[in-house]
């Protein structure tokens, strides 16, 4: 009885870590491009693999993994900036494909993105994780806030302001 308990033990223990890291296999350890893999309520961080920063984190809470491609569901994307703590933007919509290959995400649903200075909402996106950049190609609602001044600006306007001062 006991070698029979270890037994499933064991399995329950590799199915449970095969199932927590499907995104990371090669293509050639996963199987062929008709396998699929299928992951419930998962968080993927993606680092930069010259300089081991942590660069995004995907969340979902379906995930289907077929070859290089994954369908997901109820995704959000977090960019992160220099400080791991620092979150650059938000991208959340209710469905993409993620192409592990170009790091692209792309969906034709409502997607929003939200960040420090903007929110921005609208219909149909892609979303290239390596340069934090996202394309909304439809019906796009901008709304800005706060100074977006860069430095640059904002000492040329203390400089002068300075100056008027004298």
């Amino acid at each position: 009885m006991g070698f029979f308990n270890g037994k499933i033990s064991f399995l329950m223990i590799l199915v449970s870590c095969l199932s927590a890291v499907p995104f990371f296999l090669p293509d050639a350890v996963a199987g062929s491009e008709e396998t699929s893999v299928i992951l419930k309520i998962f968080k993927l961080p993606e680092y930069n693999k010259d300089s081991g920063d942590l660069e995004y984190i995907v969340y979902g809470q379906e995930a289907n993994n077929v070859g290089v491609v994954v369908n997901l569901k109820l995704l959000k994307v977090d960019w992160i900036g220099r400080d791991i703590k620092d979150i650059k933007g938000t991208v959340t919509t209710p469905s993409g494909i993620y192409d592990r290959a170009t790091k692209i995400i792309r969906g034709d649903e409502e997607v929003h993105f939200r960040s420090d200075v903007m929110d921005v909402d609208g219909v149909g996106f892609d979303a290239d994780q390596k340069n934090q950049t996202i394309h909304i190609r439809s019906r796009v609602k901008v709304i800005l806030r706060g100074n977006l001044m860069t430095d640059k600006e904002k000492q040329a306007i203390n400089a002068r302001d300075k100056d008027d001062k004298k």
